[in-house]
């Protein structure tokens, strides 16, 4: 997709975040929608040189937007999400990818505080600290090329076409060229895993559950689903779920796909639903219904921008599809 048709893809989100100023955001949350689940990543007034692939939220921005989300819906937790036990109810259901460390320290805190029930979606690869998510390997070569500019390196990466911010674009695929520039610039990725421990530990996992939390499946290896065979990504999901059913025996076992889950064949999710390897699957397209009862979609609310308009602009453009008959993604 050339910059273009990027544009015009984004273009009827933009005219609808302008349309959604002139909305009551009482009234607007008031319509018939979907279940409004949104997800983050991670919270931290910290600089996480690992991640510069998306903006996260500081402790008060996301105090803010939490208590946005309580004034307009009633929290739900994955149990009551799963059985439909809010008929009539404005709801929402939370939910964080990755499983990294703040989960633990910083969110799970606040959540409790505010009595907001919520789901981790976990990589199984990566609990205790076991390896890096690719993404968060690209962010911290990024991190030290922007402290330490280094000539040979960059040249490397150029010439693999990840010079500068481009890395972030990097895929699994090219995890062999992320190792090699973190090994030219010195950067060792076991040393970051021992010392920082960005992700959740297996106590810290269970401590999360025993607060009456949910915990569920994000892939293995965090892969780009849509460059890998329909078989590795059944594979992905298996392995997943069947580490965190092993760790904590969810009461739900759901998944949600890492990145998107545009690509995902329906052969794939319904190999997933039939074989009874989870209960429910949740993708990333926003506030949509889906031709699946068992695949849900969910609202990335880390986005640049106001917070309050990015989130009345959806549920305008929610109402526009509707209209035109396309509110719901079909597989």
């Amino acid at each position: 997709m050339d910059e273009r048709d990027e544009r015009m893809r984004k273009f009827p989100r933009f005219i609808c975040k302008q349309v959604g100023y002139f909305c009551s955001t009482q009234q607007l949350f008031r319509m018939n929608t979907p279940v409004f689940l949104p997800f983050y990543h991670t919270v931290s007034d910290e600089n996480l040189p690992h991640i510069l692939n998306y903006p996260y939220r500081n402790v008060a921005q996301f105090e803010k937007e939490l208590d946005f989300f309580l004034k307009y819906f009633k929290p739900v937790s994955l149990e009551e999400l799963a059985s439909e036990n809010y008929s009539g109810k404005k709801v929402f259901h939370l939910s964080f990818d990755d499983g990294l460390r703040e989960c633990a320290d910083v969110i799970a805190p606040i959540l409790l505080k505010k009595g907001i029930p919520a789901t981790f979606f976990l990589n199984s690869a990566f609990i205790d600290n076991r390896a890096l998510f690719h993404k968060y390997k690209a962010s911290l070569i990024l991190s030290r090329l922007r402290e330490n500019p280094d000539n040979e390196t960059e040249e490397f990466l150029a010439n693999n076409n990840l010079d500068g911010n481009k890395i972030l674009t990097s895929g699994i695929s090219q995890i062999d060229i992320l190792n090699r520039a973190a090994e030219k610039l010195k950067i060792d990725f076991s040393d970051f895993l021992k010392n920082q421990q960005p992700y959740l530990t297996s106590g810290q996992v269970k401590k999360l559950v025993s607060n009456g939390f949910s915990i569920g499946a994000h892939s293995h290896t965090h892969p780009e689903f849509w460059k890998i065979s329909p078989e590795k990504q059944i594979e992905e999901v298996r392995e997943s779920m069947s580490v965190i059913e092993s760790l904590v025996k969810p009461k739900v076992r759901a998944f949600s796909f890492p990145f998107t889950d545009s690509g995902v064949p329906v052969q794939v999710l319904e190999t997933i639903h039939n074989e009874k390897i989870c209960d429910f699957t949740f993708g990333t397209a926003g506030v949509k219904s889906d031709s699946l009862d068992f695949h849900l979609q969910r609202y990335p609310a880390e986005q640049s921008g106001d917070f309050v308009q990015n989130l009345k602009g959806e549920f305008v453009y929610y109402q526009l599809r509707k209209w035109m008959r396309k509110a719901t993604v079909k597989h």
